[in-house]
Protein backbone atom coordinates (compact mmCIF):
# COMPACT_ATOMS: atom_id res chain seq x y z
CA UNK A 1 0.00 0.00 0.00
CA UNK A 2 1.34 3.54 -1.15
CA UNK A 3 1.00 5.71 2.22
CA UNK A 4 1.99 9.11 1.33
CA UNK A 5 2.89 11.03 4.20
CA UNK A 6 1.43 8.90 6.98
CA UNK A 7 4.01 7.40 8.30
CA UNK A 8 6.82 10.22 7.71
CA UNK A 9 9.71 9.40 9.94
CA UNK A 10 13.53 10.26 9.68
CA UNK A 11 16.50 7.46 8.79
CA UNK A 12 17.62 5.63 5.78
CA UNK A 13 16.86 2.37 6.46
CA UNK A 14 15.55 0.84 3.18
CA UNK A 15 13.29 -1.94 4.41
CA UNK A 16 11.90 -2.68 7.63
CA UNK A 17 9.99 -5.13 9.71
CA UNK A 18 10.26 -2.88 12.93
CA UNK A 19 8.39 -0.38 14.60
CA UNK A 20 7.08 2.53 12.11
CA UNK A 21 4.14 4.05 14.27
CA UNK A 22 6.78 5.68 17.33
CA UNK A 23 9.05 7.43 14.80
CA UNK A 24 5.82 8.53 12.53
CA UNK A 25 4.37 10.19 15.89
CA UNK A 26 7.56 11.59 16.78
CA UNK A 27 8.17 12.98 13.31
CA UNK A 28 4.46 14.70 13.28
CA UNK A 29 5.49 16.31 16.93
CA UNK A 30 8.81 17.34 15.55
CA UNK A 31 7.20 18.40 11.74
CA UNK A 32 3.07 19.06 12.25
CA UNK A 33 2.94 18.06 8.64
CA UNK A 34 -1.12 16.66 8.94
CA UNK A 35 -4.19 18.29 8.05
CA UNK A 36 -5.92 17.22 11.39
CA UNK A 37 -9.39 16.54 11.42
CA UNK A 38 -11.60 14.80 13.47
CA UNK A 39 -12.25 12.37 10.95
CA UNK A 40 -8.78 11.38 10.24
CA UNK A 41 -8.53 8.24 12.88
CA UNK A 42 -11.90 6.79 10.95
CA UNK A 43 -10.21 7.27 7.59
CA UNK A 44 -6.78 5.50 8.45
CA UNK A 45 -8.81 2.55 10.03
CA UNK A 46 -10.86 2.11 6.98
CA UNK A 47 -7.28 1.43 5.00
CA UNK A 48 -6.34 -1.15 7.90
CA UNK A 49 -8.78 -2.98 6.33
CA UNK A 50 -7.47 -3.83 3.85
CA UNK A 51 -5.09 -5.69 5.62
CA UNK A 52 -1.40 -4.44 3.78
CA UNK A 53 1.64 -6.70 3.85
CA UNK A 54 3.74 -4.18 2.77
CA UNK A 55 3.53 -0.49 3.43
CA UNK A 56 6.07 2.25 1.11
CA UNK A 57 6.36 4.82 3.16
CA UNK A 58 7.30 8.27 0.71
CA UNK A 59 9.24 9.59 4.14
CA UNK A 60 10.85 6.54 5.31
CA UNK A 61 11.51 2.67 5.12
CA UNK A 62 9.00 0.34 3.20
CA UNK A 63 7.77 -1.93 6.00
CA UNK A 64 6.77 -5.38 5.80
CA UNK A 65 4.96 -6.96 8.63
CA UNK A 66 1.40 -6.34 9.98
CA UNK A 67 0.55 -3.47 8.01
CA UNK A 68 -3.10 -3.39 9.58
CA UNK A 69 -1.94 -3.33 13.29
CA UNK A 70 0.67 -0.03 12.00
CA UNK A 71 -2.54 1.63 10.51
CA UNK A 72 -4.67 1.18 13.90
CA UNK A 73 -2.07 2.29 16.15
CA UNK A 74 -1.20 5.16 13.90
CA UNK A 75 -5.20 6.23 14.03
CA UNK A 76 -5.16 5.66 17.38
CA UNK A 77 -2.72 8.98 17.89
CA UNK A 78 -4.65 10.70 14.72
CA UNK A 79 -8.09 10.31 17.12
CA UNK A 80 -6.13 11.91 20.08
CA UNK A 81 -4.92 14.48 18.35
CA UNK A 82 -8.25 15.29 16.30
CA UNK A 83 -10.11 15.62 19.47
CA UNK A 84 -8.00 18.86 20.56
CA UNK A 85 -9.78 21.64 21.25
CA UNK A 86 -9.50 23.46 17.59
CA UNK A 87 -9.55 20.91 15.57
CA UNK A 88 -13.05 20.36 13.82
CA UNK A 89 -14.95 18.82 10.89
CA UNK A 90 -14.56 20.28 7.59
CA UNK A 91 -18.38 20.96 6.11
CA UNK A 92 -19.72 19.62 3.34
CA UNK A 93 -19.73 21.86 0.53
Amino acid sequence: MLCGDLFTQLGDTALTEGDIVGPAIAAEDMFRYSSLNPDMGFTIRSLADLAPRTLALMHGPSFRGEGAAALRALAEDYDRRGSQPGITAAKAA
